[in-house]
This record gives structure tokens, C-alpha cells and sequence, in this order.
């Protein structure tokens, strides 16, 4: 499920990393049809900053799929939960509404292709124009190989759903009509209600930022006595010739190996399949020049927070743990396995709202003229490691048929070498399984370090070589 970052850094990128405040609670994402702040944040990325973000899910299939098939799933869709729209609020302060978005995008049937450029294929449809608003935010689109099989592939607006949302929506609608049971349609409520939410989100805004303002203060305190510093983000010499400038999209790169040899690969290490996870993205990040061998790093840890009945388009929290320099984590995964465990295991006690979750009723609020002012000092994750796990057979079958892997992740559109240069990112990791195939999508955030799919290609197939895993490029 796609993360994000929890500070300044959520203003343009997608990953933040705060618990459970209490009115995100379960109870008050089933009673409650608004935007979250999550929400918001990806609308406001695409409508104020200009940067949408989209969620992606391929498969790839060996036999071809009937259109009847693919035309009986996308009826589903546009009959579910992802098919929402944004009622924006008249009232300042209220929260946005969510209303049914319509008609969507037809189903997109391509022509034939080679297999070969199946990634070309893959980031077209990762382009496709959606609105958050107006509509359509979603596309299911289908390609047939000339050597046999075929893909599949469906894009929604982040803005709409993270990558839990669209995968139970996937769900649901390959199975039949009807809901997902933790993804449900909530359409509007009358705008009659916007003056009672501005004056709730007001009184939320009011406490929350009071509770958090003491916080802070006794925060720089202890800052203060004890010298604390805040870890830089490095960045080393390009070991390749730099991109100019203008428009720029981040090299991808989709490749499987047997669930067994990574299973197997992190049990010798001493970890676990998430541990190998981010080892494996921190051995990219090392052999690309970004940061060195002694280099602690920040690593960004994503966590659903979807639960039976829930109405939240996105629902993602998550954690951060830092890895020690020194390359320690290429042999011993023991490490990384335990904090990663304790800082799962402090996400989950709910029992104190972080300051930033206290303050997120006061941001939602912020007119846009001031989220844009404040994007121009954000930051992407040096290192983002999400583990989507599996979601069984429901989800890689398609009219009877399996797909034999099925990848997953989050795109920005409109990016710039300007823009990624700025904010500074890493590399972003999505890991799947599909039964007897695990599925990683890398994407390199760097123009300069990451500047085409083939030099980040090379890179992966050394990570995979050192962990002895049998690489299968998309």
C-alpha cells in the first residue's frame, strides 16, 4: 500500500509516516463520507502543485483474456468504490465531499505488441489524464503479445484510492458486483452539513495544534540539552553524465524472481522478506553513488490502516527506522528485522497521536496559495520500502485464468528534472508476491544518478546477483 512521509515532505510526495489520530479512527472512517487529510493532500498535489500521483496495477497473463472477461470486471469498477469524484466545499474550512464520479474511461483495448516493450506500454498508461474531480479517475486498459499472452493494466487517481483501496476495489470487481468489505462507496452528504464540518474541523484544528504547540516546546528542550541533530540527506557524485533539464520521468524497473529464493535468501541473513526488502533497496541506493558505505540512512516504512468497512479513499501510515552505515545490512539482516518490528509495534498503540497527526486539522484548512508556498522547501524519501505482501488468487485471476505476476506502484506524472532535483529523492520500492512469484518495481527519483531504465536496470541485476535471486526483467 503506497506510504508517505509524516512532516513537510507530504506536501509534494506520498508517503507519510504518523499513527492513527483519533478521528481517523475505524469508527470514524466508517461514519464519515469527507476527505481525510491524506485525501486532500493528493488533491491538492494535483490540482495546486500540478503534480498528480497515480496508483498502477499489472498483470501479466501467458494465455490471452477475453474481452467479455475484462468488459464484465470493468463494469464492476465503475459501479464501486473507486469510481468517486470530489464535491468541493463551499463553506472555508469544511472538508470536501466525496460524490460518484460518473462515466468513466471506456475500456482502453491496444493493439498487438512485442513483449518485449512491454514497460513502454506499461508507463503509457501510467500517463493517462484523470480527474479527481470532474472524472475520469480511473482506466482499465489491455494489450495483446505477438508471441502469446497478454497485459493488463489499471490506473486510479491516488487522490481516490492508495494502493490498498484500488487492489480490494481490483478485488471486488474481478469477483463480481458489490463492495469490497474494506473499501466501500460513501457518497454525499448535502452541503447543508459543510458549515457544522468547518466548525468541527475548527475545533480539531484549535485543540490539536494547541496539544502539539506544548509538544514542540518541550521537544526543542530536550533537542537542546541532549545536542540532538537531524541526519542530512547525502548525495554522492554522479557516476554517470547528468540530464539536462524539462520535463523528466523517473526510471522504472519491474522484475520477478521465485518467492522461494527470497524467502530463502532473507531466512540466511537472518531476516525476514520485508528486511531483504530494504536491504536490497539501500544496495541500490549504495552502488548508484547516493550515499556511501558509512552512511546511515533513513528508510521509510508504509502501513495500511484499512479495516473491515472502511470508507477512506487512502489510509496508509507508516514508520521510519534508521540503518547504520557500514554495509553491515548486505550480510545480516538481524538488525534492520528487529527495529522494523519495534517501530511496527509503536505505530499500533494508538494511545498517543504524534504531532504531526495532531496538526492535521489545522493543514487541511490551509488556503492553497499557502500549501504551494510551502512545497517549494519539500523533500522525497531517500529510501521508501513498501511491502504489498499478497493478496492471493482473487486478485491475479482474471476470467479463470492466473496471471503469472502482478506488478504494483505509485507513479508522479509531470515531473521535471528541476522538480526531482529539489526534492531530493532515492529510490522508491513496491514487493508483491503472486503465489510462486515475487514482483519488485523500482523507481529511481534521482535524474542525475537514475537516468535511464538500463542504468537502473544494472543496477538491480547486481543487488539480485549478490542475493543470489534469479532475475526476470519485465
Amino acid at each position: 500500500m503506497v506510504a508517505r512521509k509524516a512532516n513537510s515532505d507530504k506536501l509534494l510526495w506520498n508517503f507519510p509516516h504518523a499513527r492513527a489520530a483519533p478521528w481517523s479512527e475505524p469508527g470514524y472512517a466508517r461514519a464519515v463520507n469527507r476527505l481525510t487529510y491524506d485525501d486532500d493532500l493528493f488533491l491538492r498535489m494535483e490540482c495546486v502543485l500540478g503534480v498528480p500521483v497515480v496508483n498502477q496495477i499489472v498483470w501479466q497473463f501467458d494465455t490471452v483474456i477475453s474481452t467479455e472477461d475484462l468488459s464484465s470486471a470493468w463494469h464492476n469498477l465503475a459501479a464501486g468504490p473507486i469510481n468517486r469524484a470530489v464535491r468541493r466545499a463551499r463553506i472555508p474550512g469544511a472538508r470536501d465531499t466525496w460524490v460518484g464520479a460518473g462515466e468513466p474511461l471506456p475500456l482502453a483495448v491496444d493493439g498487438i505488441r512485442s513483449a518485449a516493450r512491454l514497460s513502454e506500454w506499461i508507463q503509457q498508461k501510467a500517463n493517462v489524464n484523470l480527474d479527481p474531480e470532474t472524472g475520469p479517475v480511473w482506466q482499465l486498459a489491455f494489450t495483446e503479445f505477438d508471441t502469446g499472452g497478454c497485459a493488463v493494466s489499471l490506473v486510479a487517481s491516488h487522490v481516490v484510492g492508495d494502493g490498498g483501496a484500488l487492489t480490494s476495489a481490483a478485488i471486488a470487481a474481478l469477483r463480481g458486483p458489490g463492495d469490497p468489505e474494506d473499501f466501500k462507496s460513501a457518497w454525499g452528504e448535502s452541503e447543508v452539513h459543510d458549515l457544522r464540518d468547518a466548525a468541527s474541523q475548527l475545533c480539531r484544528a484549535a485543540a490539536g495544534s494547541a496539544r502539539a504547540l506544548g509538544r514542540g516546546i518541550r521537544s526543542a528542550v530536550s533537542r537542546a540539552k541532549g545536542g540532538e541533530r537531524t541526519p542530512s540527506t547525502p548525495r554522492g557524485p554522479s557516476p554517470v553524465e547528468p540530464s539536462a533539464s524539462g520535463p523528466f520521468t523517473p526510471s522504472t524497473v519491474v522484475v520477478d524472481s521465485p518467492t522461494k529464493q527470497w524467502v530463502d535468501a532473507a531466512t540466511r541473513a537472518g531476516g525476514s522478506a520485508n528486511s531483504l526488502l530494504v536491504a536490497v533497496a539501500l544496495g541500490i541506493l549504495t552502488s548508484s553513488g547516493r550515499i556511501g558505505e558509512s552512511d546511515p540512512v533513513k528508510v521509510s516504512l508504509p502501513v495500511s490502516t484499512r479495516v473491515a468497512g472502511d470508507v477512506r479513499a487512502n489510509a496508509t501510515s507508516g514508520v521510519s527506522i534508521m540503518v547504520e552505515g557500514g554495509g553491515g545490512f548486505r550480510s545480516d539482516l538481524g538488525p534492520v528485522r528487529r527495529d522494523s518490528k519495534k517501530a511496527f509495534t509503536t505505530l499500533a498503540d494508538t494511545s498517543h497521536s504524534t504531532t504531526f497527526e495532531l496538526t492535521k486539522p489545522l493543514m487541511q484548512m490551509l488556503p492553497d496559495a499557502i500549501v504551494a508556498k510551502a512545497a517549494q522547501s519539500a523533500t522525497a524519501p531517500l529510501c521508501l520500502c513498501s511491502n504489498l505482501g499478497d493478496r492471493g488468487v482473487a486478485l491475479r485471476s482474471i476470467g479463470g485464468a492466473e496471471a503469472g505476476s502482478v506488478a504494483m506502484r505509485s507513479i508522479t506524472q509531470n515531473t521535471t528534472v528541476e522538480l526531482l532535483r529539489r526534492t531530493r529523492g532515492g529510490v522508491s520500492v513496491w514487493w508483491n508476491t503472486s503465489g510462486e512469484t515475487s514482483t519488485l518495481c523500482v523507481t529511481g527519483l534521482d535524474p542525475d544518478l537514475f537516468p535511464n531504465a538500463e542504468h537502473l536496470k544494472k543496477l538491480v541485476a547486481d543487488e539480485y546477483d549478490r542475493w543470489q535471486l534469479t532475475a526476470t526483467f519485465w
